[in-house]
């Protein structure tokens, strides 16, 4: 019986130990093999989405691609005729896209055809370009202007809703969270404003300017600027948390995974901080820069560089596990769907690698 009994916690501990293990590793897909590629023809200056087994991405000369994620085909392009700058938003079975020229296309899904364009007819003589992605929810699809206005639209039909003028240049993309819309600006102003009226609920500022989304997480609002600094409040109560200086440009996003803040910087580095502390968890050195915010899937983190370098770093260590060259450098944010990831180049290639 008592020999029973071992054998039994014995082959309980060896299936515990193996779970661990298949939990704990990276999996197959993270091997860094090149699965595919799909060349546009241009440059790739969006960023990629993965809706179901369709993967999205703007190019240079505004050509919105969609392609099987599975075998890397195109399955249909949708010209804009302005450069795509970020990535699509989706709700439902339409995509939405910003132009350079500062128009908003609802695209079919399935198609690629033209559902409406929305495009703000009191400006004129003013830079109106998205620079980038829109946000969508609630049946509204939230946008940045570069004239520093902020526009929620009607998802169905294209009809204004609301504006807010923060009164600055706006590159970075608004970021759309349980009711509230979050807003940087080229000159450190920061805004939170209720998404159903575009009504400012509060604010803050950074020493230098915000380029890229904000990002939202357990009731948490992180955002970065070209200060070096990195900052986390928490949205009830506007309560600071901390903040934290990279010593030099903040030029991504950032994504809040497994307790971690990832972002990368101008001059070529990508940091990991403690979540709720700010207190730096590692450092990865890259020659040159970073404008391509980091995924993490898998335990591990991937990232394109201004070289045109993809990496790809255990997600604990910062240890590098695998990188990959293409012919130029990488501007877009990578997605990752099913255990692939997919990057975008100026080369005109996107990538998919297992």
């Amino acid at each position: 019986m008592k020999s029973m009994r071992r054998m039994i916690s014995s082959t309980a501990l060896l299936l515990g130990v193996l779970a661990l293990l298949a939990t704990a590793l990276p999996a197959a897909a993270w091997s860094g093999n090149l699965r595919w590629t799909y060349n546009a023809g241009v440059s790739l200056s969006g960023s990629p989405l993965v809706v179901g087994n369709t993967v999205l991405i703007g190019d240079i000369d505004g050509r919105l691609h969609a392609v099987d994620k599975n075998t890397g085909q195109a399955l249909w392009s949708f010209p804009t005729g302005t450069t795509i700058n970020g990535a699509p938003a989706v709700l439902g079975d339409r995509v939405y896209i910003g132009g350079a020229d500062g128009t908003l296309f609802a695209v079919n899904l399935k198609t690629g055809t033209q559902a409406w364009k929305y495009k703000d007819p009191k400006v004129y003589n003013t830079p109106q370009a998205i620079w980038s992605s829109p946000a969508a929810g609630d049946g509204r699809v939230y946008f940045n202007s570069a004239s520093g206005t902020v526009y929620a639209v009607n998802a169905a039909n294209g009809r204004q809703v609301w504006t807010f003028d923060t009164g600055f240049e706006l590159r970075s993309a608004p970021t759309y969270d349980n009711g509230v819309v979050f807003v940087g600006t080229y000159r450190g102003r920061f805004h939170a404003l209720n998404a159903k009226t575009g009504k400012r609920l509060w604010g803050g500022g950074s020493g230098g300017p915000i380029g890229a989304a904000a990002k939202v997480s357990d009731g948490v609002v992180y955002f970065g600027s070209w200060d070096g600094n990195m900052q986390a409040v928490r949205i009830r109560g506007v309560v600071p948390q901390w903040r934290h200086n990279a010593g030099e440009s903040i030029t991504t996003s950032m994504t809040v995974e497994g307790g971690r803040v990832y972002f990368g910087t101008i001059n070529g580095k990508v940091v990991a901080l403690n979540k709720r502390s700010g207190q730096v968890a590692w450092e990865f050195p890259v020659d040159g820069g970073v404008h391509s915010t980091p995924v993490v899937s898998g335990g591990m983190v991937v990232f394109g560089s201004d070289k045109g370098v993809v990496y790809a770093l255990d997600g604990a260590t910062g240890n590098k596990r695998w990188e990959f060259a293409t012919g130029r450098e990488i501007l877009s944010d990578p997605a990752v769907s099913g255990g692939v990831v997919y990057v975008g180049s100026y080369d005109g290639n996107l990538y998919a690698f297992q």
